[in-house]
């Protein structure tokens, strides 16, 4: 007799981008932090990952926020994706707390106090705003940002000499003024802005004496803030404003005396959705840097509630995804 696994998950997308966050079928995992948890199910588990994000019916770049518990906060949480894992992802911890006020399950006084999330990253704070009763956004208080290396030079292949600064928001980025680059800023370009990102990537991260990037944050000025985006993977890009982007694009304002805390600062997705944001307060890094302490407000809508099977015949347990 087949033996079946099921998962239980909720999908939704945040400004366009989207998060899978799993409710039930996640084995237990050992460890004491969130950082550790993720660890274990990365060395024994990662199999699922595969099962939960990659085709079919998954696309290349959703990511998964999966729930675990917290010594340190009210919930812990770390996010999968089909090509790495993230230490932080603000997009998915916003649709995380969409899909618990869907499922009813915000924790009690949520509404007066918000909640404290644990993530690899470190403990970020979560507050929402209602109306009548309903969640209408999710405001993510993030780890604390701070602007690594400023004006570095590159060499990237095909696109010359690129001017641009490394920042952390919970994840390293390099941020660059997409006016540097010869292309319209617009999603039907997105493929070219993707090869361009990676090329950025890889001539920074062949370097010495510099962070390595996971991604590419592409910034073009519009009124009160810019439009963002941000290159993830070979062809892959965030149709959010990314909210780590975001917090890293504010610790690089904010450090180059362009923008004050408490200053709005919009920054808007390729597909023209907006995210609030803000500088709170100064902090510090974990290494003692100084820093800024984002605020990012934005709201995540839900699109599928599912039971994803896992026979036991199954012929792609791990799931597939086409070459890039």
């Amino acid at each position: 007799m087949r033996t079946n696994r099921l998962f239980t998950v909720i999908d939704s997308h945040t400004a366009g981008h989207s998060t899978r966050t799993v409710t039930a079928g996640i084995p237990p995992l050992r460890g004491q932090s969130v950082r550790e948890q993720r660890d274990d199910f990365s060395a024994v588990h990662d199999g699922l990952r595969g099962l939960l994000l990659r085709g079919p019916p998954e696309h290349a770049a959703m990511v998964a926020a999966v729930p675990v518990p917290s010594r340190k906060a009210d919930q812990g949480l770390f996010f999968i994706s089909s090509y790495l894992y993230l230490d932080m992802c603000g997009h998915a911890t916003m649709g995380y707390i969409a899909s618990l006020s869907a499922l009813g399950a915000l924790p009690e006084r949520f509404e007066e106090n918000g909640m404290s999330i644990e993530t690899p990253a470190g403990i970020v704070h979560v507050t929402g705003t209602f109306e009548a009763g309903r969640l209408t956004s999710v405001i993510l208080r993030n780890v604390p940002s701070y602007l690594a290396c400023a004006d570095i030079t590159i060499d990237a292949e095909s696109l010359g000499t690129v001017t641009c600064d490394i920042a952390y928001g919970g994840i390293m980025y390099a941020v660059v003024d997409a006016r540097q680059i010869d292309l319209p800023f617009d999603i039907d370009h997105a493929n070219q802005w993707c090869r361009a990102g990676m090329a950025i990537k890889e001539a920074i991260n062949s370097g010495t004496g510099r962070p390595q990037i996971s991604s590419v944050l592409f910034h073009w000025a519009i009124d009160d803030g810019s439009r963002h985006l941000v290159i993830l993977a070979v062809n892959k890009f965030d149709r959010s404003p990314s909210g780590t982007g975001t917090s890293a694009r504010l610790a690089q304002l904010h450090a180059r005396g362009e923008l004050a805390i408490g200053a709005p600062y919009r920054a808007e997705s390729i597909l023209g959705i907006p995210f609030a944001a803000r500088v709170v307060e100064l902090s510090q890094g974990a290494e003692g840097q100084p820093a800024v302490v984002p605020e990012v407000r934005g709201m995540a809508h839900i699109s599928a509630y599912s039971t994803l099977v896992l026979e036991s015949d199954e012929p792609l347990p791990t799931g597939f995804l086409p070459a890039p």
